[in-house]
């Protein structure tokens, strides 16, 4: 019986020692250490982990400290077994039995503690309560606003007014919805007798610009009347619709033919007007007359039957407001200030400053008015004609 007794004894130790190690070792393979996080644990716990599910989050953690406290009491329970059969065998058997039971109790203890760390690292990797749905939420209500600030109609920012830029050929100008006219009054105070083409690429030069005739009975200088004459049909001009602009309002100026026509040019001018006065060794040739190129220009030929429709216009509606002799539109392609020139162009002499009696006409304001009057009628005149007014 004794040795019945003591096998049973020894049998219930070896259970004990082989049930500590198998809790051991379940506990090693939950978590992994290298890797420092949970490695799958078991079908349910993956899925509750990658679905982010809260609730099967937390029935993890309540299953994992249930199941060691069930596994403790076990290993209590059968511990305490051991231990009183033991004490009923022998002392010798009884201090076995209670090392084993010291030792499955540091192994439940240690297996409990794994357990919990595992259970808190699953906790670490799961979202909060809600967070999907304010996640979700967030993101519907960004879309949401987006699409709202989308439909709703944005301010367009203020553009800076476009500058004018370089004109390409005839291309008419608008500027505040109205035409543009360029004065050039001929000439200047002081002459500059430098040199310069003609034309775009041409070879043959003529000065930049001269200080023009004088009034053989009155003494003014063409430069100054002139400046009279542009200064008086300006307001003509701005009254009937038109936008002016001068290429000079003074006579201490230093602008060549060239670079005169190229103001017109970069304006893109619906018309440019230039205005001059005759002279001639006869003192009694009196008349107009106005000027533009010829159809066979080689600068600006494409520009001839605007240039000489506008040269028309004007000499017929000067000649009718003043009264003065008729001369004629004279085409040539010796005149720089209209090779040059990528608008509709004319040439205006006024009359004759080497004739006495018509010299003493254009000192007078109102024969000079009538010739601005004229001129304006030519423009409108021509403006209708070719429907850009």
């Amino acid at each position: 019986m004794k040795r019945y007794g003591l096998c049973r004894c020894v049998t219930a130790a070896v259970l004990a020692v082989c049930m500590c190690v198998s809790m051991c070792s379940c506990a090693m393979r939950k978590y992994d250490p290298e890797r420092d996080y949970v490695s799958p644990l078991t079908e349910s716990e993956d899925q509750a982990e990658s679905s982010y599910d809260v609730t099967e989050s937390s029935e993890i953690e309540e299953g994992s400290d249930t199941s060691t406290e069930s596994k403790e009491s076990s290993s209590k329970e059968s511990s305490s077994k051991a231990s009183s059969s033991k004490a009923s065998s022998s002392k010798a058997s009884s201090s076995k039995a209670s090392s084993s039971k010291a030792s499955s109790s540091k192994a439940s203890s240690s297996k409990a503690a794994s357990s919990r760390t595992a259970t808190n690292r699953v906790v670490t990797y799961v979202s909060q309560p809600g967070d999907d749905e304010e996640e979700e939420n967030a993101s519907s209500q960004t879309t949401s606003s987006e699409q709202t600030s989308s439909s709703e109609p944005k301010p367009e920012p203020q553009s800076e007014p476009e500058q004018p830029s370089e004109p390409e050929g005839n291309r008419p100008s608008v500027v505040d919805g109205r035409k543009l006219v360029v004065i050039d009054a001929g000439h200047q105070s002081s002459a500059n007798l430098g040199t310069e083409p003609i034309g775009p690429g041409a070879y043959e030069s003529k000065i930049k610009v001269s200080g023009g005739t004088q009034g053989v009975a009155t003494g003014i200088p063409e430069y100054q009347l002139t400046l009279d004459l542009a200064l008086t049909l300006q307001p003509i001009l701005e009254d009937r619709g038109y936008e002016v602009v001068q290429v000079r309002t003074s006579n201490d100026v230093d602008i060549s033919n060239v670079e005169r026509a190229q103001i017109a040019n970069d304006l893109g001018a619906d018309v440019f007007i230039r205005l001059h006065a005759n002279g001639s060794e006869n003192s009694a040739t009196s008349g107009a007359m106005t000027l533009c190129q010829t159809q066979n220009n080689p600068y600006n030929g494409d520009l001839y039957n605007e240039s000489r429709l506008l040269s028309g216009y004007i000499l017929d509606e000067l000649v009718s407001s003043t009264g003065c002799r008729k001369e004629y539109v004279w085409e040539t392609d010796t005149m720089t200030g209209i090779n040059w020139a990528r608008v509709p162009v004319s040439i205006v002499e006024v009359g004759y400053m080497t004739n006495p009696a018509e010299d003493r006409l254009l000192a007078q304001d109102d024969y000079r008015e009538k010739i601005c009057i004229g001129i304006a009628n030519g423009i409108d005149l021509y403006m209708n004609e070719i429907g850009e007014y």
